[in-house]
């Protein structure tokens, strides 16, 4: 159920109390003999009720016409000039309510619409497509950018981007496909630094470009130090001269080298689907249930072990595995190292 705020209900109340009062006048008006007067005074009770509350205007404006026709009969003289008078004013009346009703629904849905747009955790900037001349732009897109409210106010939009031929596709873009749901793209604040905003666009039948954006410049650092912490790790990882597989302490196995698959003749992707126990000759010697204990209380253990390989045969290995972390969960870093030269000799 729609509720009424307490601004509104106050003016809906002073609206029913001028009403009243209107009533009242036109009664001691008619019986007075004064009727050029008082049918004016329906006109701003008219004007609240559209102002408060559109959508019940015209039906408003159609009960007070009723009431002032129903008045009029009641207590004024049987007069065709009087009667004829006040049917114009009825048509007027609604007519006027008619109007008021349609404008100031407008009007309140541009209201809201800009509230909405001023208030956005988002930036908005709208710019003429041909021009590239920014029309309007809301607080939040001002503090993104770094400017004070007004400063950009008719610049060139291309004016903001870090690489102008970026703007030239971005723009080349919404002629062709009218909108843009989500593009990462670079921007130059005020000061001149560089930040990254994800921006969504969609052009208009009026020839303006409506574009959001929001301030991922911080997300994408992180995102960029991940990759390339990630890089490193792999870079490390596989440039190892031994074996090192990743696993959890039941020996499912998380990740593995090149060296394990050069080692053991698996893939990367079959050693995955496997644990560490279905690569041992002799299951039970892997992580004796005795020394399980002793692992997780000193972090490390060195031991040695056979693994057996895709193609057959086996693989006499020195095991050191420690306790680690893989995406914040307990995981253990086996480095397998191959002792066949040294059981040979």
């Amino acid at each position: 159920m729609r509720t009424i705020s307490p601004q509104n209900t106050l003016w809906l109340s002073i609206t029913g109390l001028l009403t009243v009062g209107i009533v009242l006048v036109s009664i001691y008006s008619l019986k007075n003999n004064y009727y050029d007067i008082f049918p004016y005074f329906y006109i701003l009770p008219i004007l609240l009720v559209a102002y408060v509350s559109p959508r019940y205007a015209v039906y408003f404006t159609v009960i007070l016409g009723w009431i002032f026709l129903g008045l009029v009969y009641l207590y004024g003289p049987a007069s065709i000039q009087l009667y004829a008078s006040s049917m114009a004013f009825f048509y007027i009346f609604v007519s006027l309510g008619i109007i008021l009703s349609a404008f100031s629904g407008q009007a309140s849905q541009e209201r809201k619409y800009r509230e909405i747009f001023e208030t956005s955790q988002a930036g908005f900037i709208t710019f003429d497509l041909e021009t590239r001349r920014i029309q309007t732009i809301n607080r939040q897109g001002e503090e993104i950018l770094g400017y004070a409210p007004g400063e950009l106010a008719s610049q060139d939009f291309a004016e903001l981007w870090f690489d102008i031929q970026h703007e030239i596709s971005f723009v080349k873009k919404l002629r062709l496909d009218e909108k843009i749901t989500g593009m990462e793209i670079a921007l130059r604040k005020k000061d001149r630094t560089v930040i990254w905003v994800h921006a969504t666009a969609a052009l208009t039948k009026e020839g303006l470009i409506v574009c959001s954006i929001m301030d991922i410049t911080e997300g994408k650092r992180m995102k960029d130090e991940l990759i390339e912490s990630e890089l490193r790790y792999r870079t490390l990882f596989d440039g190892a001269s031994d074996a090192i597989i990743l696993h959890d302490i039941d020996g499912k196995i998380y990740e593995s080298n090149v060296i394990a698959s050069r080692y053991l003749g698996y893939t990367k992707k079959e050693l995955m689907n496997m644990t560490l126990f279905d690569l041992a000759v002799s299951p039970d010697r892997m992580f004796p249930s005795d020394q399980v204990k002793e692992f997780t209380a000193r972090g490390h253990l060195l031991f040695e072990s056979e693994l057996k390989k895709k193609e057959g045969g086996t693989l006499p290995v020195e095991i050191s595995s420690r306790l680690t972390e893989y995406f914040g969960m307990p995981a253990v870093m086996s480095t397998i190292r191959d002792t066949s030269e040294r059981v040979n000799s």
